[in-house]
């Protein structure tokens, strides 16, 4: 008699949970089967798949109303991300990944030159991450340079709590906010917004609060500008209807654009490459009918350090990682001198982080009001959320710590991939300081 491996066991242990007892495996010539018998008529069954040694579902064509193959391929795809991610032996994964995020536009050759792959293998395991991480290409934006400034808005509700679903509803209308999390703690939603000015922010919570299925719960809602200093919250693609209004058009003969002005190559090639910011830009001239070299021009004047200074960086973000949940520590600052002492350690410790697939916080900023730090990052593995809590207060003073979990992102994406610290601004900070010696870092151009 053969044994069930116990992935194999776990696998079918999973989908009978989801789709219930009617489902049987059977072992044949080694290898693991499944079946779904209907309850009404115990004669007939149907042929489902097979399950890997490794615990893959490998569905076959069937028919069967029960089952949702998507369902499944989400499954499948968490448990390879789940499989890369506690392989210690991803060294070149980890490696990759880091090129890529700190400029997803590289070409083939570079990052061959980088990472030390060989161009054919690097097309395949491009493309194995891809599918497996779900990478979604992107941009990382200097929003201020864009004449926005960014917000969180918290909001503790005390009578009662609404549906996420119709909550999703009135904030994915406004433009302005970026990311909103349902959470468990001293807040029950944490808000991101970009927004012109502390007036316009004002309005965008106004809207919130007097939308119909918020205006007659009783909450306790605050915002804080907040700088970010470490990830970066991706933008919304609703958000560029709102940059289209700031795209300069000549209004009298003979005015001339000064070099704060957006222009409309400019502003599409934002948009195109905020979606995927691997695009060519020939594709983006050809989709614009814009004249040739339109948008490397654009490109080129937008990521100028001296100039327009508004991309950052191509990068990527990761949506299939294998985590746990969402947490978010939120430090007060409550004795300003103990905590500027600790700072240099604070710096370091965010910047020098375990070899995982991410990094160990998506974003990390500075809130004016109350006057703190704001951290957010993926719970990878169980103890994880207490570990960098007794770390933190271990490492900075002066601080009083509130945690939250994160239940739901209602409406964007977090920001997961594997920035190279040594680009970060706590690492220049502790190198302009003499806190920590300089070192040779890889150019990604």
């Amino acid at each position: 008699m053969v044994d069930t491996p116990k992935k194999v066991q776990e696998a079918f242990d999973e989908l009978k949970s989801i789709y219930g007892q009617g489902l049987e495996i059977k072992i044949v010539d080694n290898k693991f089967y499944i079946f779904y018998i209907d309850d009404n008529d115990k004669s007939s069954e149907a042929y489902i798949g097979w399950i890997t040694a490794n615990g893959i579902v490998m569905l076959a064509d069937s028919k069967n109303p029960s089952f949702d193959s998507k369902e499944i391929k989400v499954r499948n795809e968490r448990l390879k991300a789940k499989n890369i991610s506690n392989n210690t032996t991803s060294k070149g994964d980890i490696n990759l990944l880091k090129v890529m995020s700190m400029n997803s536009r590289l070409t083939l050759n570079r990052i061959s030159e980088i990472t030390g792959i060989s161009i054919h293998a690097l097309e395949y395991r491009i493309e194995r991450l891809e599918r497996i991480l779900g990478i979604k290409y992107t941009l990382e934006l200097n929003i201020n340079n864009l004449g926005f400034s960014e917000y969180i808005i918290f909001a503790k509700l005390i009578s009662e709590k609404p549906n996420l679903n119709k909550v999703k509803e009135v904030l994915e209308k406004n433009p302005r906010i970026q990311l909103a999390l349902a959470t468990k703690g001293i807040y029950d939603l944490v808000i991101f917004c970009v927004a012109e000015n502390n007036n316009v922010v004002a309005e965008v919570l106004d809207n919130i609060r007097n939308s119909e299925i918020l205006n007659d719960i009783e909450a306790e809602w605050y915002i804080t500008p907040i700088a970010g200093s470490y990830g970066f919250i991706p933008l919304r693609k609703e958000f560029f209807d709102i940059l289209k209004e700031r795209v300069w058009q000549r209004k009298k003969k003979g005015e001339h654009p000064n070099l704060s002005s957006l222009m409309y190559r400019e502003y599409v090639l934002l948009r195109e490459l905020n979606e995927d910011s691997r695009k060519s830009f020939s594709s983006i001239d050809k989709k614009y009918n814009l004249p040739t070299g339109s948008a490397k021009r654009a490109y080129k004047d937008l990521t100028n350090e001296d100039g327009k200074n508004v991309i950052i960086r191509p990068t990527l973000t990761l949506t299939l990682i294998n985590k746990r949940y969402d947490g978010i520590i939120i430090a007060d600052i409550i004795n300003k001198e103990k905590f500027v002492e600790t700072k240099h350690n604070h710096r370091k410790y965010i910047i020098n982080e375990p070899d995982e697939i991410v990094n160990r916080f998506a974003y990390i900023s500075d809130m004016e009001t109350p006057d703190g730090i704001f951290y957010l990052f993926p719970i990878l593995k169980e103890g994880d959320k207490e570990k960098i809590e007794n770390e933190l207060s271990e490492t900075i003073n002066g601080v009083k710590f509130n945690s939250l979990i994160v239940e739901n992102v209602i409406i964007g994406n977090i920001s997961y991939r594997k920035f190279d610290n040594l680009y970060s601004g706590q690492y220049l900070n502790l190198v302009k300081t003499n806190s920590t010696p300089a070192v040779e870092r890889v150019i990604y151009n």
